[in-house]
């Protein structure tokens, strides 16, 4: 084991023998029992403190709001504390053992409590971290498919790109920057403290072909009407105790609850409508040909002019979207038992026809106490049942964009609609196109590749937690907690004959994916609160958990050769199957950890964590596992300093972490394989027993104000993180007869500074406003990578003349291309036949993250009406689009048409013999300029958008003494328009959510506009 984890586990083990110590200095007291509540409302209060004045003796209430504590005969006096209420002095009665208490709430509420690591709930005060929360109100106001995409905007240091891949797609959320070269970037979700699954069941699409599919991710599943808030873990020393998988971060999720009570039923209901925005301009002036004359074979619009045809093709094609949601949720319960249930639909259509979702959420959720409230039970059960047909795919390959948009501008698409003709030497029917030649292989009729290319999903996932907590005395717990996570899919595309044969041969093409991942999860925690003296307390915990995925299931394609009888879709109809098996894809984290957390006199406050993982994919390397420690300060400085009055908490923190993060599976050992077919697959790549788990240290300084009775508060973070051991494959030498081998090496940087500002800028009986700003700055740099790994592609470099790659001094998202051949004045070299010179080197063109970000949101309430905004801008960084390229390649975009109007393009450029050159014809000029092979550098362009992200118009109904408690209506709309955008797409959309194609358009689906209205109803 580990020397520094066996010494930190020594130290720990020394605090219950002492606790032990302790407690026996009150075996001769009485036991009282009681209850906190709110003076007004009744409700049970969670975490006060009790304290017996006069001794170290204290206890806390729980999630019921109950407490034990003992109490010595002679000393009968409580204290009773929480954070947002009075403090309470109770003397208690001869003999008296059950008390009720009630806390009036304070006029200046200094503190919230939070949920942390593990599901524990801590003071905010008492974070020696950054965090922050988003209520389930907030994440509710604008309905989407993924929950994910509701935080965009609303949390500083977070970045959230969402897939162009339609309702159902998965998203991407970066904190902190990228930390990995080859391995996951994405967060981590935990559900009600225990981490989930996020794995999505397809991977993700990493080539500009396009083809394969974006999976969707499972926190997509996620019902966020059943959400109670969420906490956003920022950094390393926040998200520690959850060890390798919180390497960039975690999103807790808290779901909602029972309550003790009369029984509560909510309706809600979201109907929105969605229309593409941000489509290409097309010129309609000129028609199909080239070189300016007319050709009805011709495949580009460089013809003549169209005389005032004049088609909106891309409307004919695009359909008005659509997404209702509703969902029912009851509520209820009494001291012992709780129960929630909830149901909800989502039935969701793309502006893509033929793009459909429906999807099911059950949740049923029971809490319960036993042996006089020593033990509490929770359980849950999770079902999904999702259906999705026809999910749009990105790249050249099955995107009916690629049709839609280069047709030639003098054709209308109506005339395709109907997208099939009857072949009567075949008898079947076959696409109908303006062209499907060889020479052509990316064009295919929009309709044709939405219902005769078309593909289907059934995804089913099933999440049960169970835990058990029993308090053995007021000062310890115990807590063992389990969770099965299982997702299951059937995926298929049925290519029918007549499909381009590049995609399908002569008959079509047939593919199959049935996908099982599970994950299980298990630990056992105990809990210790104790006082050490009357200014000094001590929480903390030591447990040991179990992570454990499973991968199985079958792909299969029909091979080179199709389907043998056309459009018949079965495994056996080919003749070259191609099917690989996945059984018994297996990974294991096996973990201890331990975190201490002391209190002086309630204003300094000492974190300490240390965790030990032991993981599978470092089996036959040297280490078999990695121990990474963490430890922070804060100190609330108002107590103590004499500041003024209108201060209403003052602190400063920081800390230090170091979080592993383990090697992708299969990767130590090189193995060879054999499939179904007998054929052997050799394992080309050599991996060394010297590798070593990748380590991310972080340092973090913060500090947090709050003023004005609370009215104002103030966030704001500075951190730097360093993200070693990167795993790396490179190329190795003919004699040792692989073609790869691995490493470790590297060191990518990111440090920035996060502020969040918050203002109840008016506050009064009839009218409120809050508004808040979110700031994000991060710079990505990359320190080194190896002598043996110069730079390292995340894109390779291909026909489209650009790719995403490290290098050192550069940064993460770096994209790189080829630019024009230019003289010492900057002058383009334009050769004697009028052909502008381009440059086969790759240069640095530009970097695809956002450095700075900024969100402004705002809750207006005036008697019964409310309002709420949000705007929020991404800044300073490059996207390319090579959908533009095509565009003017193909002569259909609207700069061709302005150029050909102008008489040519306007270039600052120069012959070889030194002649000036002002201006080149249009069609000479983006015919080598742009298409497949363009000059990368023109079609870079400024990422940064300015948008009104959310807005929300509503009435609450006055209905006391009705059958209803609560009613309100809103009108809602999200992404309605964009004050700043100069990109020809919108940069947020992201055809990966992987690693790889980051910035870069290629015939991605346009963002969209959503509004509609919203129905909450409560009885």
């Amino acid at each position: 084991m580990n020397n520094k984890l066996y010494t930190t586990l020594k130290m720990l083990s020394i605090v219950p023998t002492m606790l032990f110590s302790a407690s026996l200095l009150h075996a001769q007291s009485s036991q009282v029992k009681g209850t906190v509540v709110d003076a007004k409302s009744k409700t049970p209060l969670v975490g006060a403190t009790i304290k017996v004045l006069g001794t170290s003796t204290a206890s806390s209430t729980d999630s019921k709001g109950t407490f034990q504590i003992n109490v010595d005969d002679k000393n009968r006096v409580l204290n009773i504390s929480t954070i947002g209420y009075e403090n309470k002095t109770v003397t208690l009665g001869p003999g008296e053992t059950t008390v009720t208490i009630s806390l009036d709430e304070q006029t200046q509420q200094l503190e919230s409590v939070v949920v942390t690591a593990l599901g524990i709930s801590r003071a905010q005060k008492s974070l020696t971290y950054s965090t922050q929360q988003v209520s389930g109100d907030e994440l509710n106001k604008v309905k989407s498919t993924n929950l994910a995409n509701n935080l965009n905007g609303k949390v500083a240091g977070v970045n959230i790109a969402s897939s162009s891949s339609g309702p159902g797609g998965s998203a991407k959320v970066v904190l902190r920057g990228n930390k990995s070269a080859s391995g996951n970037n994405q967060v981590l979700y935990v559900v009600d403290g225990v981490p989930i699954n996020n794995q999505t069941l397809a991977g993700q699409p990493d080539n500009v072909f396009g083809g394969q599919r974006d999976g969707g991710d499972p926190i997509a599943m996620i019902n966020p009407e059943d959400v109670e808030n969420i906490s956003v873990l920022k950094g390393a020393s926040a998200a520690a105790l959850y060890g390798s998988q919180a390497a960039n971060g975690v999103i807790l999720i808290t779901t909602k609850s029972g309550k003790q009570g009369r029984t509560t039923i909510n309706f809600s209901s979201s109907a929105q409508i969605e229309q593409a925005v941000s489509t290409p301009k097309f010129q309609s002036q000129y028609g199909q040909g080239s070189k300016g004359k007319n050709s009805n074979t011709s495949v580009f619009s460089w013809g003549d002019k169209t005389n005032g045809a004049n088609y909106d093709n891309v409307g004919e094609f695009f359909r008005t979207g659509s997404n209702f949601t509703n969902s029912l949720t009851l509520s209820g319960g009494n001291e012992k038992n709780q129960t929630y249930f909830s149901y909800a639909n989502t039935l969701a259509k793309g502006i893509l026809p033929e793009n459909d979702l429906m999807r099911h959420n059950f949740n049923l959720k029971e809490s319960a106490t036993f042996f006089d409230d020593k033990l509490t039970v929770e359980a849950s059960a999770n079902y999904i049942t999702q259906k999705l047909d026809n999910a749009p795919t990105s790249g050249f390959y099955y995107s009916p964009l690629v049709g839609l948009y280069l047709l030639p501008r003098s054709l209308n698409i109506a005339d395709y609609k109907t997208y099939e003709k009857f072949n009567p030497s075949r008898s079947l029917n076959e696409q109908n196109w303006f062209t499907l030649s060889d020479d052509e292989t990316t064009q295919q009729n929009p309709w044709w590749i939405a219902n005769r290319n078309s593909t289907r999903s059934t995804r089913n996932r099933l999440l049960l937690n169970g835990s058990a907590k029993y308090k053995i005395a007021p000062w310890i717990s115990v807590q063992a907690r389990g969770s099965v996570d299982r997702t299951s899919e059937v995926w298929d595309r049925k290519a029918y004959a007549g499909t381009q044969k590049i995609l399908a041969r002569e008959n079509g093409a047939y593919s199959y994916t049935n996908t099982t991942i599970t994950q299980q999860y298990g630990d056992v925690v105990a809990n210790m609160n104790f006082n050490v003296s009357d200014k000094l307390q001590i929480t903390g915990l030591v447990g040991t958990s179990i992570t454990d995925w499973k991968t199985e299931g079958t792909d299969f394609t029909t091979g080179k050769d199709g389907l043998k009888v056309p459009n018949q879709f079965f495994i056996q109809n080919t003749t070259t199957p191609v099917t690989s098996t996945l059984s018994a894809n297996r990974r294991q984290l096996q973990s201890v950890f331990a975190s201490a957390n002391l209190a002086y006199d309630n204003w300094i406050y000492l974190d300490l964590t240390a965790r030990n993982d032991w993981s599978s994919t470092l089996a036959f390397t040297g280490t078999k596992s990695f121990f990474y420690p963490s430890a922070g300060l804060g100190i609330v400085l108002n107590d103590k300093l004499n500041l003024p009055e209108f201060v209403n908490m003052a602190k400063i923190r920081g800390s230090y972490a170091v979080v592993g993060n383990d090697l992708p599976p299969y990767t130590s050992l090189l193995t060879n394989t054999v499939n179904p077919y007998a054929v052997l697959t050799v394992n080309d790549i050599a991996f060394l027993k010297t590798l070593k788990p990748e380590k991310t240290k972080s340092l973090e300084i913060g500090t947090e104000w709050r003023m004005w009775n609370n009215r104002l508060n103030v966030d704001v973070t500075y951190y730097k993180t360093n993200t070693t051991n990167q795993f790396f494959k490179v190329a190795a030498s003919h004699a040792s007869l692989n073609k790869q081998y691995a490493i470790n090496a590297g060191n990518i940087q990111n440090q920035g500074i996060e502020a969040l500002v918050s203002l109840d800028a008016i506050k009064n009986d009839n009218f409120t406003w809050n508004t808040s700003v979110n700031f994000t700055y991060n710079k990505n740099k990359i320190i080194e990578l190896a002598d043996a790994v110069p730079e390292f592609n995340l894109t390779g470099e291909g026909r489209n003349n650009f790719a995403s790659k490290l290098e050192v001094g550069g940064s993460f998202g770096d994209i790189y291309g080829q630019d024009f051949v230019r003289d010492n004045q900057g002058r383009i070299i334009i050769s004697a036949d009028g052909i502008p010179q381009k440059n086969n080197v790759y240069t640095k063109l530009g970097n695809s993250n956002p450095i700075w970000q900024m969100g402004w949101n705002n809750s207006f309430n005036y008697k019964n009406f409310n309002l709420s905004f949000l705007i929020d801008g991404k800044f300073n960084y490059d996207v390319m689009s090579v959908t533009q390229s095509l565009l003017d390649g193909y002569g259909v975009s609207k700069v061709t048409g302005d150029a050909r109007a102008n008489g040519g393009v306007i270039v600052n450029g120069v012959t070889p013999d030194g002649k000036a050159v002002t201006k080149v014809d249009a069609e000479q000029w983006y015919t080598s300029t742009a298409g497949m092979g363009p000059v990368s550098s023109q079609y870079i362009y400024d990422g940064t958008v300015v948008r009104l992200r959310e807005l929300t118009f509503g009435y609450d109904f006055n209905i006391k003494d009705s059958f209803f408690k609560k009613l309100r209506v809103n009108a809602v709309g999200r992404n309605l328009f964009y004050i700043s955008k100069k990109a020809p797409f919108d940069p947020e959309v992201t055809m990966s959510t992987g690693n790889a194609l980051s910035g870069v358009d290629i015939f991605m689906m346009p963002a969209t506009r959503n509004y509609g209205l919203t129905l909450n109803a409560t009885f």
